[in-house]
């Protein structure tokens, strides 16, 4: 019992808005408990999350084509495809919306995105591993989605188009790279918004 009359439970975790939370009774609370989590396990999460936005996004893009929103059209026997500019970018600015949303939301509410939770990772501020901020949560994304949906957008225009494509994935790389050569597993896009992606040490007991 503490001076304020109050007793503290050494095995309740740490709660979520105070810093890491570690999950009882397999992981015991504390920073010691955790470590920066690979290359490897984030992009296992990334791809899990990846196939739930991807999904998502088609439901919606099936009904934005029954309103008359498709981003094509193909003649069958045919090799002739139209494109709708118009469906195209509605479609890429609600695909981003939906990635924005889901990303930034399981970040800030649940300390992981699905992905994430489903290999024992959370996120949290780089300093004292509190749940992140919109603005943090809101700065990684951009910086990690911002040129795919530039991509995605100009898509319409074939140079530039593919020029910014391979921009895109050239920046996929980059933030590999600099997640992998962290000694803490920070790419740029943590460093920039100050987070940090840790997993979970399992102890017996």
């Amino acid at each position: 019992m503490d001076q304020s009359g109050s007793t503290s439970d050494p095995g309740t975790p740490t709660p979520s808005s105070s810093g890491w939370a570690a999950p009882p009774p397999q992981v015991q609370a504390g920073p010691e408990d955790f470590v920066y989590a690979d290359v490897p396990n984030r992009a296992i999460a990334y791809i899990i999350d990846a196939i739930i936005v991807a999904i998502v996004a088609g439901i919606v893009g099936a009904v934005l084509s029954g309103i008359g929103l498709s981003t094509g059209s193909f003649a069958p026997g045919t090799l002739d495809f139209s494109v709708n500019v118009v469906g195209l970018l509605v479609s890429a600015i609600v695909g981003a919306a939906i990635s924005a949303a889901y990303f930034v939301y399981t970040w800030t509410s649940m300390r992981g995105t699905v992905g994430m939770k489903a290999l024992g990772l959370q996120i949290g501020n780089a300093v004292d591993g509190k749940t992140l901020t919109m603005d943090q949560a809101t700065r990684r994304w951009l910086i990690i989605a911002a040129p795919g949906i530039l991509a995605q957008v100009l898509f319409v225009l074939p140079a530039i188009g593919l020029l910014l494509g391979l921009v895109a994935f050239g920046w996929f790389l980059y933030l590999l790279w600099t997640t992998y050569s962290s000694p803490t597993k920070q790419g740029f896009h943590d460093h920039f918004a100050n987070t940090m992606v840790v997993k979970a040490t399992r102890v017996a007991g």
